[in-house]
Parts: C-alpha cells; structure tokens; sequence
C-alpha cells in the first residue's frame, strides 16, 4: 500500500469514473486501474464495484476511502508543519518504535511538530529484537520499546530510560461473549482464537502459549486484524495505552480489556539510545512529550 494508491481511491471515488480519475490525476487509466487491482488483492476485498453503469463503493470500499482521506489528510498536514525547513536550520532524530507505541506516537508527532518547527523526524517501526540489534548499525537517535531491565542492562553500548508500565489488556469487538466484562482472568482467555501482529513483543506470544490460544492469522496490516477483530469473536493482545485514542474504541465498536489473574499483568515501556550518541535537548523534549502522552498529561 503507498499514498499514490490512497490518492487514487479517493479519486476514483470523487469521479465514479477511472478515466475521469485518471485524467485529472495526469495519469494514464491502465496505471490507475493497475494501482487499485494491486491494492485490492494486497487487502483481499474488492473496494469498487464495476458495471456498464459506472464505478461504485463497496462497503469494505467504504472504510478503505474513509481511511484514505484522514490519512492523506494527516500527511498534508504534516506537510505543511514542515514546509519550512527547508529554510530554517533544521535537526533531525531517527525513532525506531515497537508497535504498541504506533497510534501513541502519531498523537505525540503531532504535538511535538507544534512546538518544535525545525525539527525533522524519521520514523521506523520494528520489534523490540529487532531496534536492540539496529540501535547503532541503522544510526538511531533513540527508540521505543517494551522490555525488562534485566535484558537491557545486558546489552553493550545502549543507555536506556525507563517510561511507565503498561497493562496488559485483549481488544474485542461487540460480537465477542467477552465485551461485556470489565476485566478477564485466565480461565476466560483459555484455548480461545486469537489473532497476532507479526511483530508482537514476547510476552504476548507467551501469554498465547500460556493461554493455549489459537492463532487463526499473524499479519503486519494493523486494519486487517481490526476489522476482524471488529467482525468475529477473536481478539488480540494490546497494551492499555496502545488504542486509547483510536476512533473505533472510543466508539465503543472495539473494547480494550485489562486481564487479571493474581494481578494485573503489565510490561515496562523504554526509551533506549546508542551509549555514543550525545542525549541532546531535542531528543530530551521528544522523551517528555511521550511521557506526558502515556502519563495522560496535556
């Protein structure tokens, strides 16, 4: 999936013609209906549908051009927080950041960007395994993980930070016997199907072994496993803090459940750098602006 193909949905939608689109696009119509044939098998629904009357939306095509349209709108204006830099003597920090802190990040992005103008960033989403062996080799200026400090005080040359704690919870859609609960024990999550981000941290896994659940699918489109989730009686693992501010949890169309056995589980969050790279005030202020987020601070 790239920003070219969500431009062309929304396009196409606008129109109700590919060649409309197409034109308006300055693009040829072949390279436009190539561009949604692609899109469409690498999500496996059908956004359009067509007939000698014309183009139209499909239900899943729906969601696909809501989506579009925020997305493209949060890159615009992302666009426009940085349209200056170029003139202006401008810093820039390389984030690496497991994926429990995605949705945490995008609203810190767009705080952080208000008051720091001249500050580009570059971000990359990993696991935790992963941003540990690329810290130095990938020439990250700091990262966000979920760990213990037993395994990061093992690694050479890696300053770290602690963040806060993060409960862990399941996420469950209205159809899920689940919903209804305020918190849920071992008892409820036992051999029950579940569906996995591939780059789950490795408490969850051992939460999903522990819990003898099923894993009907792994993916790395975070839509996908939503709109299942969404859809059927699955769930997936997730942190309190991951989904907080997502649309369909404040809804009330996803619940995000804290599990309970002789306590609470809850892993620690992190913010990890190179030992040879110089904490500056600019990553400084970033780490309080995430802080802040996770601790709920304005």
């Amino acid at each position: 999936m790239n920003f070219e193909q969500l431009e062309y949905v929304v396009g196409i939608a606008k129109e109700k013609s590919i060649s409309k689109a197409a034109k308006k696009l300055h693009i040829s119509t072949s390279g436009v209906s190539q561009a949604i044939t692609q899109l469409e098998r690498e999500l496996e629904i059908n956004i359009f549908n067509r007939s000698r009357g014309g183009i139209t939306l499909t239900l899943q095509g729906e969601l696909v051009l809501s989506r579009s349209i925020e997305i493209l709108n949060n890159l615009k204006e992302l666009k426009d927080q940085l349209s200056d830099f170029k003139d202006t003597r401008g810093k820039h920090i390389k984030i690496a950041c497991a994926p429990t802190f995605t949705y945490t990040i995008h609203d810190v992005l767009k705080k952080y960007s208000d008051i720091n103008a001249n500050v580009t960033i570059e971000l990359i989403e990993q696991g935790t395994n992963q941003i540990i062996n690329n810290l130095t080799k990938e020439d990250y200026d700091l990262a966000l993980v979920v760990a213990t400090k037993s395994e990061l005080e093992k690694e050479h040359n890696l300053n770290f930070e602690y963040l806060s704690k993060g409960n862990v919870c399941i996420v469950v859609g209205k159809g899920s016997p689940l919903y209804k609960l305020d918190h849920v024990t071992a008892n409820d999550l036992l051999n029950q199907k579940v569906v996995m981000y591939n780059f789950s941290n490795k408490g969850f896994l051992q939460l999903a072994k522990k819990f003898k659940n099923v894993i009907v699918l792994k993916s790395n489109r975070t839509m996908t496993l939503i709109e299942i989730i969404k859809e059927g009686r699955v769930f997936t693992y997730v942190h309190n803090t991951t989904l907080k501010n997502f649309p369909e949890v404040i809804s009330g169309e996803l619940k995000v459940i804290p599990i309970k056995e002789a306590d609470f589980i809850s892993q620690d969050f992190w913010v990890v750098f190179p030992s040879s790279k110089e904490n500056t005030f600019t990553k400084s202020d970033f780490i309080n602006c995430v802080k802040n987020h996770l601790e709920g601070s304005p």
